[in-house]
């Protein structure tokens, strides 16, 4: 699937296959619009945006890949930096002394080198960093308010292993914020949901996971009715967009079986 398939089929809901009456630029620009509606709207783009690479993220004895290296992968990661006794590191790492450390400018330039289709973060859920050697707890999440209350209270800078951390500002333009500010380099884990690139031919990967990419086409046709003052059929396509959001959810996560053996333990 591509740029064509979501163009096909919100022309066909408008019955200009030709695109006659809306031009095929313009509906590019809602087909990437409603991408982003679908992702701000169900965070269906979650990605780990990570300072280290997963353990068994590359090839290990016994299970050769050619090449030594394998998707997901940062450069130099196993097998050569595990040789040395650890994992391979980049620098979406704490900087000694910050404290504030914002999605555009720090966390983006990582999260499009590690991940295809995506621009940016929206929102970070939790955040991990690494105490200086071989522990890289979850830290403590604190509403803004209250980090400012009672940890940021303090005139002087206080500096340890990061143990608090708490996001300012809205999508795009979000901060995130650690205490105590960080007295040592340590890598970083985000688990961030994300807005994809836009397409504009059909070989730009669509990071729109597949069992929402069927909702697309509602709301590009929804926009394409507003333009035509179309106003009930832009809130009935509206409507079905947001059903089919629904359907996506659901079957994006069914539910999951905790632990099958508790009465064995």
């Amino acid at each position: 699937m591509g740029l064509n398939f979501y163009l096909n089929d919100a022309a066909a809901l408008l019955h200009d296959q030709s695109f006659l009456f809306t031009n095929q630029g313009q509906l590019t620009r809602w087909v990437n619009e409603a991408r982003r509606q679908c992702a701000m709207r169900t965070g269906c783009v979650r990605r780990l945006i990570s300072g280290q690479s997963a353990f068994g993220a590359s090839a290990q004895a016994g299970a050769l890949i050619p090449g030594g290296a394998q998707p997901g992968a940062l450069s130099g990661a196993f097998p050569l930096a595990y040789a040395n006794g650890y994992a391979s590191q980049n620098a979406l790492q704490t900087i000694p002394g910050v404290e504030r450390y914002p999605y555009q400018g720090f966390f983006n330039p990582f999260a499009q080198q590690q991940y295809a289709g995506i621009t940016g973060i929206i929102d970070i859920i939790d955040l991990a960093v690494n105490w200086g050697g071989a522990v890289r707890p979850a830290l403590a999440w604190m509403p803004w308010d209250d980090l400012q209350a009672y940890a940021r209270a303090y005139a002087t800078l206080v500096t340890s292993y990061p143990y608090y951390w708490s996001c300012m500002d809205d999508g795009e333009n979000g901060e995130v914020w650690m205490f105590p500010a960080p007295s040592t380099q340590g890598d970083i884990e985000a688990d961030a949901f994300c807005i994809p690139a836009d397409l504009n031919t059909d070989s730009d990967y669509d990071a729109i996971p597949p069992g929402f990419r069927n909702s697309i086409k509602f709301m590009v046709a929804s926009l394409a009715s507003m333009g035509a003052r179309l106003f009930a059929q832009a809130q009935y396509y509206e409507d079905q967009f947001n059903a089919r959001l629904g359907a996506g959810r659901t079957a994006a996560d069914r539910g999951k079986t905790s632990n099958y053996y508790w009465n064995s333990i």
